[in-house]
């Protein structure tokens, strides 16, 4: 029992030094990991300027940094801090293009945190254990943009009957550039709405087109949650009700990132042209989100159905056949 007890002495006194020795290093670090990305600078530029995509592509678990902007992003840079354990370190990342993409530069300096020192001291030094967070990073954002934005698919399922529904929405107009960021924040506006007065809903969001695309590069729409029974809000109300009939509509899928929307919206019309049909201008067109953010958030797995309103067919009457009755034919008898 005694050797025990001297073990276990010599053990903690070799732990308090280590943790002695741990601390009176130096936690200053400056790493910098590079790798080139095949997606435009303009794609990484905003998809790392979004901090709402920072869980996204995070090298860390989720609850233990967090990151915000320092300036507007330049055209191929972007300073940022990131707080990692409660330790504040800068970020800096750098866009050049390349012939096959976009080389993207990561450097991270700040202090490192006590469990940070104690990984660096038994690895070596700073750079394996921030440098191979960078390269998760940067590894996260390639597997991201290339793999999960650039899979998708899309489906023209052909005329459908869009049902009667009673709807909320919220109507604005903005840039085309900037529908997907402002559209987003209007969902969860309507969706903290809908739970605030305990709105019974009938399905998930939807968009509701006035104008698609305009001229001069804008799109006005609503956003639309589904309920139950129709709703009426006081005059110059931010939420509104409303109610569209049922309606003919070209149906099209787009399983995927949102950024492939437009490609399904020509696929829609080519097959309105294809079959003759033509678009219907007394209802509007709608898409609608059946799968997407906050339930998940990998974008391959986004599905988005767009109806797009047709005049209804006229079927052209058929020519009846009347059968004439066989009518049994008798020899004459002879005179």
């Amino acid at each position: 029992m005694r050797i025990l007890k001297y073990i276990f002495l010599l053990l903690l006194l070799f732990f308090i030094a280590f943790v002695v020795f741990v601390a009176t290093q130096p936690g200053d670090y400056k790493i910098m990991q590079s790798k080139e990305i095949a997606a435009s600078k303009e794609e990484l530029v905003h998809f790392v300027a979004d901090t709402n995509s920072f869980d996204d592509w995070s090298p860390w678990e989720q609850d233990e940094a967090r990151i915000a902007n320092l300036s507007k992003p330049a055209s191929d840079s972007l300073f940022q801090k990131i707080t990692i354990n409660n330790e504040l370190s800068q970020s800096y990342f750098a866009f050049q293009s390349t012939k096959k993409g976009t080389r993207v530069t990561w450097q991270m300096q700040g202090t490192l945190d006590l469990k940070s020192k104690i990984m660096s001291v038994l690895n070596g030094g700073a750079n394996p254990v921030i440098g191979s967070q960078l390269e998760k990073g940067l590894e996260n954002i390639n597997y991201y943009l290339v793999n999960e934005i650039g899979n998708y698919s899309i489906k023209t399922n052909g005329i459908v009957t869009q049902k009667a529904t009673n709807y909320i929405q919220q109507q604005t107009t903005c840039y085309v550039k900037d529908f997907e960021k402002k559209s987003k924040a209007m969902v969860q506006n309507m969706l903290s709405f809908v739970t605030k007065n305990k709105i019974k809903t009938t399905g998930v969001p939807f968009v509701r087109y006035t104008t698609k695309k305009s001229p001069d590069q804008k799109t006005a729409f609503a956003i639309c949650i589904p309920i139950s029974e129709r709703i009426y809000t006081m005059e110059g109300s931010q939420i509104s009700g409303g109610r569209f009939e049922a309606f003919e509509a070209v149906k099209t899928t787009l399983t995927g990132d949102y950024s492939h929307n437009d490609k399904a919206w020509r696929a829609a019309r080519g097959f309105i042209n294809k079959n003759k049909l033509t678009e219907a201008t007394d209802e509007k067109a709608i898409e609608v989100y059946k799968v997407s953010l906050p339930k998940e958030r990998k974008p391959s797995k986004w599905v988005t159905e767009i109806y797009i309103p047709v005049q209804k067919q006229r079927k052209e009457p058929q020519p009846e056949v009347v059968e004439s009755p066989t009518r049994e034919v008798v020899d004459t008898p002879e005179q």
